[in-house]
């Protein structure tokens, strides 16, 4: 029960390593708010967690994100933890990539971490502090074909963490980056559903066919999700401004 009478703002909750997240911290006796642009997606994540609420959020658009850190507080009362979970990916060559999808990837995943944080830190405040912890990417640590957007994005976000959790320090705010490998999540799963006739098992036998881990498999959501809540709870009192990577071995190759 490492999170007994705390809340949790989940961004990307409604489903993946968001959802995961949210399941694991109000198993041990935390509330959450599972926030997602797809609100009827969060509404029924959160219908299965018990005394969750959803809320509808764009976490690159600042009124939004106001709004839906406001409804948390009003409704749930306080904010301990964040995890910004939210997210998409987009592949190109370099030379084709649109600037549209290349300014879309930076604003969901830089803006909308800094935006969440940055509204969050008042509650957080109040509540005497708390940790936030944000997803990047092994595609921020090694080079895959055609990611640069994504790859630079999730970069950003590693270097972002690192300031913050300096400049957190006084109001006893911690912040930490978790960097999977692959993870088999509805994201990343339609990448390997050419493979297949898109069963869940098909897509993971083809993603773990790639052999891109020392384990030679693609990692479940809850795979993540435990991680990270070790970084929010108090079992990482000491850790701060620091990257945890779950990733099969990927990066040791």
């Amino acid at each position: 029960m490492r999170f007994a009478n705390k809340v949790l703002l989940v961004t990307g909750g409604a489903s993946g390593i968001g959802a995961a997240t949210a399941r694991r911290y109000t198993a041990e006796g935390g509330r959450v708010t599972v926030v997602d642009l797809d609100l009827a997606k969060a509404e029924a994540t959160a219908a299965d967690i018990p005394g969750a609420i959803a809320v509808q959020c764009d976490v690159s658009d600042e009124a939004s994100v106001i709004a839906a850190v406001g409804q948390t507080r009003e409704q749930l009362g306080r904010i301990d933890h964040v995890f910004n979970a939210a997210g998409h990916v987009a592949f190109g060559r370099v030379e084709k990539f649109p600037v549209e999808a290349w300014n879309k990837l930076l604003a969901v995943h830089v803006t909308g971490t800094f935006l969440v944080t940055r509204t969050a830190i008042p509650a957080m405040r109040e509540a005497g502090g708390g940790a936030v912890v944000n997803i990047a990417s092994i595609s921020a640590l090694v080079a895959r074909a055609h990611t640069t957007g994504y790859a630079a994005a999730k970069g950003a976000i590693i270097g972002m963490s690192r300031q913050l959790a300096l400049d957190l320090a006084p109001d006893n705010i911690r912040v930490n980056v978790v960097i999977p490998g692959s993870v088999l999540t509805p994201m990343t799963s339609p990448l390997w559903a050419k493979e297949g006739d898109g069963d869940g098992d098909i897509n993971r036998a083809a993603a773990s066919s790639a052999g891109e881990s020392i384990q030679n498999r693609v990692a479940d959501p809850e795979e993540v999700a435990a991680p990270v809540l070790f970084l929010l709870s108090d079992d990482a009192s000491f850790i701060t401004g620091s990257q945890l990577v779950p990733d099969g071995g990927m990066t040791a190759i």
